[in-house]
């Protein structure tokens, strides 16, 4: 029957143009994951997933080499970044006994708030989840290590934050504990906190007051009254504060003093170079005292000035090695750092020369 041929030839050529022009269905978004040790970050832009990152990643170096606090053991951490609309730009919460916190992304200045603030509630969340408590945290306490964390990728955030507090006065010790008043506020609360507290002290505190304790009876237990500490300790603070960066003097004498290790190897206490010690690196006091100075200069390295800042990033490498590397490999990084430290004695000296001759 040709007529019935015809029409099913026309049928299927329109089912084949009709399969055409329907667009094709979405592509499912790609999902990214980073994974540092504080938690898991999740979000659909590769971009913003490692900006979240580095904001866990800075804070988690904070505590572990500043501040000398163990990972977090036990429970687990994710933070998804995800724009929903009508939700907190970031909220967090225990489930299961894992935090988990979203955050909305926006502007970078907001965004990197929110993600410190993140890294914040992730460190604290789990260390109070590993102990079988709810995440309980006084809001000043994320504050404040979401504040560290800024600081840690925005060194002169702190010097700024400090010229600014000392124009303006202390808020409240009641306002500022419920997280009332600025992230700055808090900063230097926690900062006045470690004066207070000897470095032990301060890092046994810090789970305590994750499960809740009260910073009030912290200090109650030192016979502190918090209203009159706060500004008495906050006013200490900022007549002691540092240049956010050292003078090339002061960088090279402080940059010769950690590269200097003294110990005592059986004929009392001597002066040794690093490859002078490299023989001995089995012995637990050089060790230690490699790793003491090795976190010694995580700490300080942000202070320093940028003349001398390849010479301390290339001891920095020689510690980090120290235990592992090959005695071959030691000696040619000792090398490395003795080129950078002289080639920036010499830039110190043309600098300073010029300067003399500006002024004369």
């Amino acid at each position: 029957m040709p007529g019935a041929r015809t029409i099913g030839l026309l049928l299927s050529a329109w089912a084949v143009g009709a399969s055409a022009a329907e667009p094709p269905p979405p592509e499912p978004p790609r999902v990214f994951f980073a994974e540092p040790r504080i938690a898991t970050v999740v979000g659909e832009r590769q971009p913003e997933v490692s900006f979240a990152m580095a904001h866990l990643s800075a804070l988690d170096r904070y505590l572990e080499y500043v501040v000398g606090a163990a990972p977090p053991q036990g429970s687990g951490a994710r933070v998804e970044l995800a724009d929903v609309v009508g939700r907190p730009d970031v909220e967090a919460r225990a489930a299961a006994g894992h935090m988990l916190i979203v955050v909305r992304p926006g502007e970078t200045l907001a965004f990197a708030d929110r993600c410190a603030e993140a890294a914040a509630r992730a460190w604290l969340g789990r260390v109070a989840l590993s102990a079988g408590v709810a995440p309980a945290a006084e809001p000043w306490l994320v504050q404040a290590l979401a504040a560290e964390s800024l600081v840690q990728l925005r060194p002169a955030l702190a010097d700024l934050w400090l010229r600014e507090a000392s124009l303006s006065p202390a808020p409240a010790y009641a306002e500022l504990a419920a997280g009332r008043a600025s992230m700055r506020e808090a900063f230097l609360l926690w900062r006045c906190l470690r004066q207070e507290l000897p470095g032990p002290e301060a890092v046994a505190a810090l789970p305590e007051m994750a499960r809740g304790r009260r910073l009030a009876a912290l200090l109650a237990a030192r016979s502190r009254d918090p209203e009159a500490w706060w500004p008495l300790r906050r006013s200490e603070l900022l007549l002691s504060r540092s240049p956010v960066s050292l003078g090339m003097r002061e960088s090279s004498e402080a940059l010769d003093d950690i590269a200097a290790f003294v110990f005592d190897l059986g004929a009392g206490d001597a002066v040794f170079t690093g490859p002078e010690i490299v023989p001995h690196r089995r012995l637990a006091a050089v060790r230690q005292g490699v790793e003491t100075r090795l976190r010694g200069l995580r700490r300080e390295i942000i202070r320093q000035n940028p003349v001398y800042h390849n010479a301390w990033r290339s001891l920095g490498l020689w510690l980090e090695r120290f235990q592992d590397a090959e005695p071959v490999e030691l000696e040619a990084l000792w090398r490395q750092f003795e080129r950078e430290r002289k080639d920036a004695r010499s830039l110190q000296y043309e600098v300073e020369t010029a300067l003399r001759a500006a002024g004369g």
